[in-house]
């Protein structure tokens, strides 16, 4: 008998839950133009801690692929955007279309003028279109992240799977940094140092999910080393801090004039707490139970973060001066029902799908297996003939 599957610890996928609702209030108090500093004004930080996770996730997958030899770069990039795409199509479109039908009745005089300039954020090229303008404009804006995230990886992938052909991962990703630094150069050389918003936020994912590969080697490189009780004590507590530092910067009234020195926080706590946690080194729920719980909030926060802006502007349309209390009351559970909602049809329709793809392939091994028993049959009774024709020339012989 092999090993007993080890339970994935799903602490990251708490965070991912955690951290969606950052994103959902920050949106709700970016909604008013005032300058009022409010509670989520730094909400936006969550952001880091997806671009790191997505870096984490980046390297041990195109670890895992580069080791097939069998396959193509182009069908492995290819395989890997398709995969990445797919994962998250579904709900985005879903979004997409609620929002384009809001638009449609609450704003037709503006709506081509909308739709237009929101066009590329229905393709997840919002954060590469930049002479389309502002990533603001796009139809749901939170979208840039998604879009920043695969155009990077568009990128880094296949540079990636060439240069691990001849040296090892994390040498890869020191170059994707070095990548990085002369896409700077460029873009501020073209742009006289000011450099577009757009490009701005390509640059931050790109050099955020080199952080996040980064955190992935030193999970490998940590997770088989033996510690004492100190080391796991103190492990444990970076951990925590690490994730729950960023929550309370996101939350507290700070101003903005703070975010560049709060990012840069929030980028070295999150990655040391992300590869602490998957070396097995940090905290681990133990029950079963709520670890499980952990990991369906983590599969609901992709929903969430799309989810929230599409429930903004509808309510921006149907009263712009709401007061932000009442916004907060409605978008926030609205959200989570919502996002609850499309995870458990989402499952449904997996399921059947899954069920009906076992009740095919079951259906074609039992046609395969009476082809090949007709086959036999058939190879049996010519093999009968045969023999018939062989005595029977015999027997005329004989005579």
């Amino acid at each position: 008998m092999g090993k007993p599957i080890k339970p994935r610890n799903n602490l990251v996928e708490l965070f991912r839950f955690i951290y969606s609702l950052l994103v959902l209030g920050y949106h709700i108090q970016f909604s008013y133009d005032d300058e009022k500093v409010d509670p989520f004004e730094n909400g936006a930080l969550a952001v880091e801690f997806y671009f790191l996770l997505s870096g984490y996730f980046l390297a041990r997958s195109l670890e895992k692929i580069s080791k097939d030899e069998k396959t193509s770069l182009i069908k492995k990039w290819y395989s890997f955007m398709k995969n990445k795409i797919t994962a998250i199509l579904n709900v985005h479109i879903l979004s997409i279309i609620v929002v384009i039908i809001i638009i449609a009745c609450f704003d037709k005089n503006n709506f081509k003028n909308k739709f237009l300039n929101g066009l590329p954020s229905v393709f997840f090229v919002q954060m590469f279109i930049v002479w389309a303008g502002d990533f603001d404009k796009a139809l749901i804006v939170p979208e840039w992240y998604l879009s920043a995230m695969l155009i990077c990886m568009l990128f880094m992938v296949p540079i990636f799977l060439i240069l691990i052909k001849k040296i090892k991962g994390i040498f890869c990703t020191i170059i994707l940094v070095g990548v990085l630094s002369i896409l700077a150069i460029i873009a501020g050389a073209c742009m006289k140092w000011k450099i577009n918003e757009n490009i701005v936020y390509d640059l931050r994912a790109w050099g955020e999910m080199c952080v996040g590969m980064f955190s992935y080697y030193l999970s490998i490189y940590i997770k088989n080393k033996d510690f004492g009780n100190c080391m796991t004590i103190l492990l444990k507590s970076i951990e925590t801090l690490g994730y729950g530092i960023p929550v309370i910067f996101g939350i507290i009234p700070l101003s903005k004039n703070y975010q560049g020195i709060l990012m840069g926080i929030t980028v070295v706590l999150e990655f040391l707490a992300i590869f602490i946690t998957f070396s097995d080194k940090g905290n681990i729920i133990s029950n079963q139970i709520i670890n499980g719980m952990c990991g369906y909030l983590g599969s609901i926060s992709l929903p969430i973060y799309l989810f929230h802006p599409v429930l903004i502007t509808l309510i921006d349309y149907i009263d712009k001066k709401v007061k932000r209390w009442i916004k907060y009351i409605i978008v926030f559970p609205v959200s989570l029902i919502l996002a609850l909602l499309y995870r458990i049809i989402a499952d449904y329709f997996n399921k059947n799908m899954k069920e009906k793809e076992k009740q095919n392939k079951e259906t074609k091994g039992k046609e395969n297996e009476n082809e090949d028993i007709n086959k036999d049959y058939q190879n049996y009774k010519n093999l009968e003939i045969k023999e018939g024709i062989i005595d029977q020339n015999k027997f005329q012989i004989n005579s």
